[in-house]
Parts: structure tokens; sequence; C-alpha cells
């Protein structure tokens, strides 16, 4: 057989033609793959979940590409003005807390940051935690003098919460897996006032469970079922701690398994994902080794709602050194791993 090529002479590419594309060709290739290593080396735990939450469910749930809110008035926004290092962090949704700092004004700052995000179309996550004897007098002690208090404090934010399906609610950070901690009057009867009074609302209100590492899932379903679960969307886990997505998600999975031998099913998760890059730490307190996360997101169709930035990422945590409140630069730098 003749080995002659059998291109018409005006169409057959000459050989250095042939080697410049395919050098082209291998250059190009190359380049992608250097910056998938790159990017995989900055934030291997961003690489290997957008790939998870493209191409898998997790817990059921498959994301979606509804976009969270980005509060114009972040603190973090703020800080990359100054220096563009804080980019990553400024430009990421994460919640909006609402406490001491909204005492007598909770249901206007509410109400004005709800109509922002609706205004960008976007999904707004918020935390109420303003429970009396909050964090039974630790770092972040504090919270409403006394029962009736917090009940009228809810019930100026459950109206103006009214009417917005869309909302993310997280509900006070630590109050029921801290319960009988330290004197803090009724505070089953404050929470199931809290649930009774958000569950009108119609918005998506995720009462805090705590981590894995701190109730067994049958003390958390106890607990949750004793406030309502059953009358708002589902529970929270890991606000402002670093355990993984994957262990997290696990934990979720066994608290509803709980919470389903009380005759309770049905209850959806979020899980705060915005520190947890670098996976458990030893302090909890503005770890230095402690990453960023993945990119939140939202989701639909299973158990998992959303994995989010509710701590926002970057603010103290009101001691390990640092200042008690506010963006602290040290503890964003270590986040982002510079």
């Amino acid at each position: 057989m003749s080995d002659a090529p059998t291109d018409p002479p005006e169409t057959r590419p000459d050989r250095v033609t042939q080697w410049r594309r395919h050098a082209l060709i291998a250059t190009a290739i190359a380049v992608v793959i250097t910056a998938v290593f790159v990017a995989m080396a900055v934030r291997p735990d961003a690489f290997r979940w957008s790939r998870a939450a493209d191409s898998a469910t997790i817990a059921g749930s498959r994301p979606v590409d509804t976009p969270l809110y980005i509060n114009p008035g972040m603190q973090a926004i703020a800080a990359a003005r100054e220096d563009p290092r804080f980019d990553r962090i400024a430009q990421t949704p994460q919640a909006l807390w609402f406490g001491d700092w909204s005492a007598k004004t909770v249901r206007d700052d509410i109400g004005k940051y709800l109509a922002g995000a609706a205004a960008a179309h976007a999904v707004p996550s918020i935390v109420l935690y303003r429970i009396p004897q909050r964090d039974c007098g630790s770092f972040a002690s504090g919270g409403a003098r006394d029962e009736q208090e917090y009940k009228e404090w809810i019930q100026a934010a459950a109206e103006a919460l009214k009417g917005h399906r869309e909302a993310i609610v997280i509900l006070e950070p630590d109050a029921l897996p801290d319960l009988g901690k330290c004197e803090q009057g009724d505070r089953l009867g404050m929470l199931q006032f809290a649930v009774d009074a958000l569950s009108t609302t119609g918005a998506q209100v995720y009462i805090d469970a705590g981590h894995e590492n701190w109730l067994s899932p049958a003390e958390a379903a106890h607990r949750l079922a004793k406030v309502g679960v059953n009358k708002v969307a589902g529970f929270s886990l890991n606000v402002a701690n670093f355990y993984t997505t994957q262990s997290e998600v696990e934990y979720a999975e066994r608290v509803r398994r709980e919470l389903s031998k009380l005759g309770i099913n049905g209850a959806h998760f979020v899980i705060d994902i915005g520190r947890n890059g670098a996976g458990p730490q030893r302090d909890f307190c503005n770890p230095p080794g402690a990453r960023l996360g993945a990119a939140p997101r939202l989701f639909r169709g299973g158990d998992l709602d959303g994995l989010l930035w509710i701590k926002s990422p970057g603010e103290t945590d009101g001691c390990g050194g640092g200042p008690p409140t506010g963006f602290w630069a040290p503890v964003a730098l270590g986040l982002l791993g510079k």
C-alpha cells in the first residue's frame, strides 16, 4: 500500500503547519491543566465541592443557581476597599446578624435588608441572636433583658418577615445546645414562642442545633422536637464552627433519623461552611489554622437546603487575641491562607 498522502494538494497541510497546530494545542492544554492545579493548590476544598455540587446530590438535594444576597453594608466590603486581598470574602454572600445592636429597630432593619435583597432578585439570609443570657456570659454574652423584651423583639422581627417566603432565618445559634448551662429563665418557652411567631411568616426558618461534637443525634432531635421543629423548615448546623461539610451532612442525617422516631419527618437542614475549608480546629476562637470553605449555594429536592456562610468570615469571634467585634484583618488573611 502506498504511503503517499491522499489529501488533495490544495487542502493537505504541510508538515510545518501541522507541527505548529499540534504545538498550539499542546500549549493550550498545558495552560488549562496548570490553571486547574493552581486553583486546587490555592483552594482545594472549593475545587472538590464545586465539582461534587455540579455532578452529584448531597443528602438527596441538587444545587440550584438561585443567587444569595450580598449585603452592601458588609464589613468585608469596606475592608476590601482598603485592601483588595479581601475581595474574595467581600464578594461572597453571607448572613446578616440581628441582635442587641437592633434592640429597638429590628423591624425596620430587617425590612430594609429584605427590600435590598428583593431589589437584587436574591435570597436573603438572616440570623436572630438575642435570647436572654446568650452564650451564658462568655465571649458573645448579651441578649434581651428578660423574657418579655425578647418576645416583643421576636414579634417585631416576625412582622418584618411576614410574606417573605424566600428569606432564610437562622434562629438563635447555640441556644438549644446550651440549654440549662446557666440561669436562663424559661429558655424552652422563649424558643417555642419564637418558633410559633416565625412559623406564621412563610420564611424558611432553621432552629440552630449546634454541631456533630456537641449533642448526640438523639438529644439534638429531642430538643428540636420540644421547641417545634415540625412547624418550620428545619435546623441549622456548624454555625461559626469548622467541622467538614461531609461530616456535618452525615450528622444531620442521623438527627433526622432520630426525629423520625419521634414522629417528625421532613425536617430539612442548612450548614455553615464559611470557615470549614481546613476542617475541625483545636480552638474555636479565631483559630489560625482555619480556612475559608467553598462558596455558598442553595440546594433543592432533598434534605439539604443550603451550604451557607452564616458566620461572616473575617469578623472576629471576640476572643483568641482579637478585638471584641468587627472585621479583623489578621484572622481574615489567615482564612485566605495569606
